[in-house]
């Protein structure tokens, strides 16, 4: 007994001079992979904030030392939007019109008979058509509408000899509108009114399914099929197999419009985040988190970038965006649950400040970050000191004295001219009638005449230029007065106890992490 003691403890003495070794080990191992997504001030991002973001990411290209894996805004925008589409928050007139506009150009192309690009419109509208009818606003008009685009394109597929499609859009229509849509000989040619029939038909012989539904907070209408039916947390059974749109309100947030599939005889169950889908945006090969201000983005940000953060599988989350003139950045934990460093930093109305361009960096790459709270900022030179502002408003002053110089110069000229035919002209004893004086007056008339014009000319060239460059310089002085402004602007680095970041696992992506490509 005394030997099997002396054996583990001889064994857990070496796992504990190990332990570094191994930890070590694993540090050295680890892939933190990173996602770079918009932060929004409003349903509109500020226009400054695309310019910053594809700055950031040169930058972080460059900077990174292969520390970080970082995820392209495509695969961020497949793996996010996957069975979800973009809600949109009411039904407008201009809405109503790009509505109706998708679903002319599909039929057109149905007209003419040209079966691909048919499809090819009519899915677009489809897409358009089922996000504006879980938005606010939809209205029967608008649900006819829709049933229209999809009879449509299941007539398009059939002109294109591909039955099996068509059978699978009529079983949308059918989880949509019922087995008993409007689907008739009034409107649609009898080869679709014959599928359709054959479908309703096969759905109606298959065992129901059901769907449950949770939601973060709980108590949020759900809207199933454009359809409310109650409130979470509920199973809504009896419903025949298929793709269903889901839809949750609670208050004024809304979740996201998801895509269910119910099987016959099971349960399909979903659970949604409401608050972090409500401030979620998805548009083509983009993703972003969207607040109405700074302070609701500071509150929600580590939650709403921790949740995305893990629908991804990534390790970090860096959010980055411009709110009320300000680069607002976060470099979210998601292993943790909380920002690791964020900065705040003031930058001019125009142009990308290549100082906000690097403290956003030193935000994301802690090892290069500025200064710390406690060191003195860099002082930024002030704006007379702009060199390119200085150039253009030399250029200015010298091609504005031209210009001037030339204007006076035209008021010098004279022509001999006499008024009274029979008396001398001035500058000469010849009368009018001397036709050598005559052939003087005509040939410095037409001198006088082409110098005016060239001098015009160069007058109006120089002080145009003088003008233009004064504004140029005017921008150039504006920018270099902003960077000044933004001198005492730190950013916000982790507590001196824990100067990096947090070892993590390798996160397991569902995709292959590629270099960053997209929108940003």
């Amino acid at each position: 007994m005394l030997q099997r003691y002396c054996q583990i403890a001889g064994f857990l003495s070496f796992c504990a001079l190990m332990a570094p070794a191994t930890l070590w080990a694993a540090d050295a191992d680890v892939e933190r992979t990173l996602a770079i997504i918009e932060l929004r001030e409003g349903p509109e991002a500020n226009s400054l904030t695309a310019d910053y973001l594809t700055e950031v990411v040169a930058a972080f290209q460059e900077a990174n030392d292969g520390n970080y894996i970082l995820v392209s805004g495509q695969a961020v925008a497949a793996k996010i939007a996957g069975s979800r589409d973009q809600v949109p928050t009411r039904i407008t007139d201009e809405r109503r019109a790009s509505l109706a506009d998708a679903k002319a150009k599909g039929i057109e192309f149905l007209d003419k008979a040209e079966a691909a690009n048919a499809i090819k419109a009519l899915q677009g509208a489809e897409a358009k058509y089922r996000a504006a009818l879980a938005a606010p606003g939809a209205d029967d008009a608008m649900r006819k509408e829709y049933l229209d685009v999809l009879a449509q394109l299941a007539t398009a597929h059939l002109m294109n000899k591909d039955r099996d499609a068509a059978m699978e859009v009529f079983r949308t229509v059918i989880t949509t509108f019922g087995l008993k849509a409007a689907v008739t000989d009034d409107n649609y040619r009898p080869d679709v009114v014959e599928l359709f029939q054959t479908i309703v038909k096969e759905m109606s012989a298959l065992q129901k399914g059901a769907i449950d539904v949770s939601s973060t907070p709980p108590g949020a209408r759900i809207v199933l099929g454009g359809n409310d039916r109650g409130a979470t947390p509920a199973t809504i059974a009896d419903l025949i197999p298929g793709v269903y749109t889901l839809r949750l309100q609670s208050g004024n947030a809304s979740s996201m419009l998801h895509r269910v599939k119910i099987s016959g005889g099971g349960t399909a169950k979903i659970a949604i985040d409401i608050g972090f889908e409500n401030n979620l945006v998805v548009e083509d090969k983009y993703v972003g988190l969207s607040y109405p201000e700074f302070e609701t983005a500071r509150q929600r940000i580590e939650a709403d970038a921790t949740t995305l953060g893990r629908t991804l599988g990534v390790n970090m989350v860096a959010a980055v965006g411009v709110f009320d003139q300000k680069v607002v950045a976060f470099l979210i934990d998601v292993g943790q649950g909380k920002a690791e460093r964020s900065s705040n930093v003031k930058v001019p109305q125009v142009g990308v400040s290549k100082r906000a361009v690097t403290k956003v960096m030193g935000t994301i790459l802690g090892e290069k970050a500025e200064p710390t709270n406690d060191a003195a900022p860099v002082a930024a030179a002030p704006w007379y000191t702009s060199k390119p502002g200085l150039i253009s408003a030399g250029v200015s002053v010298i091609s504005l004295a031209v210009g001037l110089a030339f204007i006076g110069s035209q008021f010098d000229q004279k022509a001999y001219y006499c008024a009274d035919a029979t008396q001398p002209c001035a500058g000469s004893t010849d009368t009018w009638s001397d036709p050598v004086n005559v052939t003087r007056y005509a040939s410095n008339v037409e001198d006088l005449r082409s110098s005016y014009q060239s001098k015009q000319l160069i007058s109006g060239v120089g002080i145009g230029l003088g003008a233009v460059l004064a504004g140029v310089a005017g921008y150039f002085f504006y920018a270099q007065s902003a960077e000044a402004q933004n001198a005492d602007t730190a950013i916000v680095l982790p507590p001196v106890g824990s100067p990096h970041l947090s070892v993590l696992p390798p996160a397991q992506l569902g995709f292959q992490p590629v270099s960053f490509v997209g929108r940003f």
